[in-house]
């Protein structure tokens, strides 16, 4: 996911967060909005261990 997505769904969480302060009805959004970001960051975590893991392949050969 492109960090400019990220960045909206961190955005969209913090305001959500507000909602909830006011109103528990909006709880199932805000846990929506922190699944997708936990989501997104473990799928970035995971290209760049695969790009390290290539660059370190194609140093050694």
């Amino acid at each position: 996911m492109p960090s400019s997505q990220l960045k909206r769904l961190q955005d969209a969480q913090r305001k959500v967060a507000q909602l909830v302060h006011l109103d528990p009805v909006y709880l199932p959004i805000f846990e929506r909005l922190e699944a997708e970001i936990q989501a997104a960051e473990t799928t970035g975590d995971a290209i760049e261990r695969a790009r390290r893991l290539v660059a370190l392949h194609r140093a050694k050969a």
